[in-house]
C-alpha cells in the first residue's frame, strides 16, 4: 500500500518499525539542503535503503513534485537505466529520443526528491546518469545507496555502519540501537518473550557477537521461533568461535556421503545448513575465512553469511531449497510465481513462504515478497553448487512468458486494471526475462511482443523500443512470432512519432504475417498502417486500410482488441474530415463491442474521440458526458496522457457552453497533468490542437487575462486528484 497519492511520489509504506538511525537521517538532511547529490555508503545489510527512505519521508513536504524511489538492486542492464527510471515517475515515453535524454529534459523543471537505491551493480551508468540529470535539472536532489561512491567531485558521501553493539556491561535497551532492534522483532517472533535482566543479557551476546549488523540482528531475532533465547545466545558463541577447519571435522560420514541436492534440503540434521567453506566468522585472532584475514566490510559480510547459514539451518528442509531457489527472481514475486518457478518437488509453498518471511529470510511486500539482497547473494552460491541455476532461469523465463501470453489474451476483457498492475509490478523480472536468454530463440520473439499492452498501453515504449529491437535483429524470418513482434514495434515507431520506421516495420510484420497464414497478426499490421495514414494526413486511405484489417480479424475467427480500435480509428479519420454522425455511429458500435467484453481501454480511447464528434454536432451535454467517461478509466489506469487529453476536451466544452472559469481552470489542469506524464505540446492528435487555443481566446474574452491567469493558476496548483474530481463533476 502506497504511503501517499501517485503523483508525489512512491515511497514504501514501512512494513516494520524502524528503531535508531537518529543522527545518520539528521546528517543526511543536512547534506541534501547542501548539495544535489549525496551517496550512502555501507556494507550490504546496514539499513542504507531504510535510511535513504525514512530521510525522504522527512523531508518530502518541501519537493513539491514528489520523492521517487527506484529499486535497482535486482537490475542489470544499464542501457536501461532511463528508461527504469522514466517508468517509476510515471513518465510515459512517447519519443524516439535517447531515454537519459527525455528524463532529464522532463526534469528540468521539476523539485523533486529521487533515491536511486542499490546502485553499485550499475555504476558507469548511474554515474552519467546523475551527472545528465543533474546538470540540466537544478529543482532535483538524488540520493544514492551502494557499497561504493559514484566517485563524482560534487557527490557527498554518508557512510553508515552496523549499530554500536551494546558494551558488555550494559544492557539498556532505550540506548542501544541493536539491542533495540533485536527486542523489536524478537516480540513479534516470540510473542511474550521475558525481558528481565538475564534475558537483555543474552539478547545484547547475540547482537555484540553479529557486529550490530541490522540485518544479522533482524535475522537472529527471527530464529526465536525455533530457539529459546538462551540457547540462541550459546549457538552464537559456537558458530563464532569454531574455524571452517574445526566445523568440518564435526561433520558425520553421512554428510560426506550426501549429494549438494541433499545437502541443501537438509535431511540430516547433523548436517543441515551451510557449508563449511561458505561459513565465516571471527576468533581471538581477529576476522578471518579460509584465506586469511579479512577487511572490515569483508568481516560484516562473513558475519551476514553466517548468521544467513543459521537461519537456513533452522528452516526445515523445504523451507531450506526454496530460499535457495528463490534467489533467481530479480524483483518482487507473489506466491503464484514462486510455486511456478521454485515449486518443483515442494508442496504447500505458501505455507513455506510466509515461514520464510517470518524468519525474515523474506521481506513481505504489498502483493508478496521481496528476498533481502544478501539472501539472495547466498542463495544464488547455493544454486551454483548445486547445478540448479540454468534450470531455474529456465523455468523463470517459461513462468514470465506465460505471464505475457495470459496478460495479451485478457487485456481484451474486464480484468484490464488487474493485468496492467500486475505487468507493472513485474517489470524487473520481465527485464530479467527478456536480457538473460538468446535474443533469437522462439521464447525471447514470443516474450517481447506478447508485452506490447506493457509497451504501448501503459507508456512503456522506450523500452519496449529496446528489448524488441534487439529481438528483431537476432530472430530468424520463419519464427512464428514474428509477425506480432513486428507490428508491436511498428505501433511503437508511430506513437513515438518514428512514422517511417514505423511504416517499414509494418509492411514486414504484413508481409510476415500472410506468409504464416496469420491473420490476427496481418489484421494488427494493417490496423497500424491505417493509423500511420491517419497520422500522415492521408486521410482516403484510412477507411480502406480499416476494412482489411477489419476482414483479416474476421478470417482469424477470435476476438481481439483490434477491433474497437480499428472501429475508433475510422471514426478519427471520419472526424477529421468533418462527418460526425458517422464518427458517433461507429464510435457507439464502439462501446457495444468493448462492453460486452468488459474492456475499458479501448473504450475510453474511443470515448474521447466520441466527446469531439458529438461536439461538433453541437450536442456539448452527451460531449462531456463522453469525455467524463474516458477520464474516469483512463485515470485509474494512470494514464496521465489519456487523462490531460480528456481533461482538455472538457475545457472546449466549457468554452463552447460559455463558461470561462471553468474553462481556464481545467486547461491549468491539462498542462500540469501534460508536465506529470512527459507530454511535449498539447498533447493533441494531429490537427486537434486548434480546439483548444480557440477556447483559451474565448474564456480570455469571457474573464479578461487576469482572471484567466488566476483561473488557470489555480487549476495548474490543484491537487491533480482534486483538480481530476473537479473535472468529472
Amino acid at each position: 500500500m502506497e504511503r501517499n497519492p501517485w503523483w508525489r511520489g512512491n515511497l514504501p509504506a514501512e512494513t516494520t518499525g524502524f528503531v535508531g538511525r537518529e543522527s545518520e537521517i539528521r546528517e543526511l538532511l543536512k547534506l541534501l539542503a547542501e548539495t544535489s547529490l549525496v551517496t550512502v555508503t555501507g556494507a550490504g545489510g546496514v539499513g542504507k535503503s531504510r535510511v535513504a527512505v525514512r530521510a525522504a519521508e522527512e523531508c518530502q513536504g518541501s519537493y513539491p513534485d514528489g520523492a521517487w524511489l527506484v529499486e535497482l538492486s535486482g537490475e542489470r542492464d544499464g542501457d536501461l537505466l532511463a528508461h527504469i527510471v522514466a517508468a517509476a515517475l510515471g513518465l510515459r515515453e512517447q519519443s524516439a529520443r535517447p531515454g537519459g535524454e527525455v528524463l532529464a529534459e522532463f526534469l528540468a523543471g521539476k523539485n523533486l526528491l529521487l533515491i536511486l537505491d542499490g546502485c553499485e551493480h550499475l555504476p558507469d551508468a548511474c554515474r552519467d546518469l546523475v551527472t545528465a540529470v543533474l546538470a540540466g535539472a537544478p529543482g532535483v536532489r538524488i540520493i544514492v545507496t551502494s557499497r561504493q561512491p559514484l566517485g563524482l567531485a560534487w557527490e557527498a558521501l554518508l557512510p553508515v555502519g552496523p549499530f554500536e553493539p551494546p558494551a558488555p556491561d550494559a544492557v539498556g535497551p532505550m540506548t542501544d540501537d541493536a539491542l533495540r532492534l533485536f527486542l523489536d522483532r524478537a516480540r513479534a517472533a516470540a510473542p511474550g518473550l521475558e525481558t528481565d535482566r538475564a534475558a537483555l543479557m543474552s539478547a545484547a551476546r547475540i547482537c555484540r557477537r553479529l557486529d550490530g549488523i541490522p540485518l544479522a540482528v533482524e535475522l537472529a531475532a527471527g530464529l526465536l521461533r525455533t530457539l529459546p533465547l538462551e540457547r540462541l545466545a550459546e549457538r552464537s558463541e559456537e558458530w563464532f568461535r569454531a574455524s571452517p577447519l574445526e566445523r568440518l571435522a564435526g561433520r558425520s560420514e553421512e554428510w560426506f556421503r550426501a549429494s549438494p541436492v541433499e545437502r541443501l534440503a537438509g535431511r540430516s540434521e547433523k548436517w543441515s545448513g551451510a557449508s563449511p567453506v561458505e561459513r565465516r566468522g571471527e576468533r581471538s585472532g581477529g576476522p578471518y575465512d579460509d584465506r586469511g584475514p579479512l577487511s572490515r566490510p569483508e568481516s560484516l559480510h562473513a558475519t551476514l553469511r553466517t548468521v544467513i547459514g543459521w537461519s537456513h539451518e533452522l528452516c526445515g528442509p523445504g523451507e531450506r531449497l526454496l530460499s535457495a531457489r528463490l534467489s533467481v527472481f530479480a524483483g518482487d514475486f507473489d506466491a503464484e510465481a514462486a510455486g511456478w518457478v521454485c515449486g518443483d518437488g515442494l508442496t504447500d509453498v505458501p505455507v513455506l513462504l510466509a515461514g520464510l518471511a517470518d524468519r525474515a529470510l523474506l521481506a513481505r511486500v504489498p502483493g508478496g515478497y521481496r528476498q533481502p539482497e544478501a539472501v539472495k547473494e547466498y542463495g544464488r552460491r547455493r544454486l551454483a553448487r548445486l547445478g540448479e541455476e540454468a534450470g531455474l532461469l529456465r523455468r523463470h523465463r517459461r513462468y514470465h512468458l506465460d505471464l505475457a501470453r495470459r496478460a495479451d489474451a485478457g487485456w481484451y476483457g474486464p480484468g484490464q486494471e488487474g493485468w496492467a498492475a500486475r505487468l507493472n509490478s513485474a517489470g524487473t523480472d520481465l527485464r530479467r526475462a527478456l536480457g538473460s536468454g538468446d535474443p533469437s530463440s522462439p521464447l525471447s520473439v514470443e516474450l517481447a511482443g506478447r508485452l506490447w499492452p506493457l509497451w504501448l498501453c501503459l507508456g512503456r515504449s522506450g523500452e519496449g523500443r529496446h528489448h524488441m529491437g534487439r529481438v528483431i535483429d537476432a530472430a530468424p524470418g520463419a519464427d512464428p512470432g514474428l509477425p506480432r513482434l513486428l507490428w508491436a514495434d511498428g505501433c511503437v515507431a508511430i506513437a513515438e512519432g518514428d512514422l517511417e520506421r514505423g511504416r517499414r516495420r509494418l509492411e514486414a510484420a504484413l508481409s510476415a504475417a500472410l506468409d504464416g497464414d496469420d491473420h490476427t497478426a496481418a489484421g494488427h499490421a494493417r490496423l497500424q498502417l491505417a493509423v500511420h495514414a491517419l497520422s500522415v494526413g492521408a486521410f482516403d486511405e484510412v477507411e480502406p486500410g480499416i476494412e482489411r484489417a477489419r476482414e483479416c480479424f474476421r478470417r482469424a475467427g477470435r476476438a481481439t482488441v483490434g477491433e474497437p480500435l480499428a472501429l475508433v480509428t475510422l471514426a478519427m479519420a471520419v472526424t477529421w474530415r468533418g462527418e460526425f454522425a458517422r464518427a458517433v455511429s461507429t464510435l457507439e458500435e464502439v462501446q457495444r463491442l468493448c462492453d460486452a467484453r468488459g474492456e475499458r481501454w479501448a473504450r475510453a480511447c474511443g470515448d474521447y474521440v466520441l466527446s469531439i464528434a458529438r461536439l461538433g454536432l453541437g450536442r456539448a451535454a452527451g460531449a462531456a458526458a463522453a469525455a467524463r467517461q474516458s477520464l474516469d478509466v483512463k485515470w485509474r489506469l494512470r494514464d496521465t496522457a489519456g487523462v490531460a487529453l480528456a481533461v482538455d476536451q472538457l475545457a472546449v466544452i466549457a468554452a463552447v457552453e460559455g463558461d470561462g472559469y471553468r474553462t481556464a481552470r481545467l486547461q491549468g489542469t491539462g498542462a500540469r497533468l501534460r508536465a506529470i506524464s512527459g507530454l511535449r505540446g498539447s498533447g493533441c492528435p494531429q490537427g486537434m490542437s486548434e480546439p483548444g487555443t480557440v477556447a483559451e481566446r474565448t474564456a480570455r474574452q469571457l474573464l479578461g487575462d487576469d482572471a484567466y491567469d488566476a483561473a488557470f493558476a489555480e487549476g495548474h496548483d490543484d491537487d491533480p486528484g482534486s483538480a481530476v474530481a473537479y473535472a468529472l463533476a
